[in-house]
């Protein structure tokens, strides 16, 4: 009997239906070559937001952190990763020029940030902090499914990062219950702080459908639950710090299911 081969894409992939089922369910709407590039970029994001939280100690996350900006360091010299489920197929990505390494800089360098208990208390500073996470992300995965070519687009990379900042402050209010759980600093956003930042991110919402194609594709898609989120904690703040702004399974799974069948996002 021959062992089956190990297939870093699908251990890419069962990490972010574990850490990110938002996003492996709108991945899984794209095709193989989509879920190739995408899955690798999720679970990457996965790894370096978790550092910050995996030691009380702020120099094991910043080690942590170092091995990815290594990587992606020797990367733009064309080198590939030793042999890793996440590593080797991120580093591919940017060796074969499908993500630039810029937005993954910028991602690990906001997460160096969390671990040292940045504040995020300012409507500026949440909202920087979700462009460089999330909407950072955004423009990664634009650029790994084609929306955005490698040159760069100004107005199509603007439009990609406010998209993923709007998705980014969605999913910041979520996760206040366990943001305040986890400490480092991080202090309860207001209700006006709330409301600001959910006017701010559906404006963000409503530019980037106006600027890149509503036909959409499993990069985009992942901004599905953003609209419905940011209303819901505009409308109702006090949801935020109760933890009641995610809709039920049914609900959100029928709401994907139905952008995906009119090829929308």
């Amino acid at each position: 009997m021959t062992d089956t081969p190990h297939d870093p894409i699908a251990a890419c992939a069962e990490m972010v239906l574990k850490g990110d089922p938002d996003r492996f369910l709108a991945t899984m709407t794209g095709d193989v070559e989509e879920r190739k590039r995408l899955f690798p970029l999720y679970a990457f994001n996965l790894e370096i937001a978790r550092a910050p939280y995996m030691s009380q100690e702020p120099m094991v996350a910043m080690i942590r952190l170092q091995f990815w900006r290594d990587l992606i360091d020797a990367a733009v010299d064309g080198r590939e990763a030793p042999k890793h489920d996440v590593a080797t197929p991120l580093s591919q990505l940017v060796i074969w020029g499908d993500v630039r390494a810029a937005p993954l800089v910028r991602m690990i360098a906001a997460r160096e940030d969390d671990a040292q208990g940045a504040l995020r208390e300012t409507v500026d500073q949440i909202q920087s902090y979700a462009r460089e996470t999330s909407g950072a992300l955004m423009l990664a995965a634009g650029q790994a499914s084609g929306i955005a070519d490698f040159s760069g687009d100004h107005d199509v990379d603007q439009a990609l990062e406010g998209l993923g900042e709007a998705v980014g402050i969605a999913n910041w209010l979520m996760a206040q219950p366990a943001l305040l759980a986890a400490g480092r600093g991080h202090i309860a956003p207001s209700p006006d702080t709330i409301r600001t930042l959910c006017e701010g991110g559906l404006e963000a919402l409503a530019h980037a459908r106006g600027a890149l194609d509503r036909r959409g594709n499993a990069a985009l898609r992942s901004a599905w639950r953003a609209a419905p989120v940011l209303r819901h904690a505009r409308n109702t703040p006090e949801a935020v710090a109760a933890g009641a702004l995610g809709q039920s399974e049914f609900s959100r799974r029928g709401a994907l299911l139905w952008k995906s069948v009119l090829g929308g996002w």
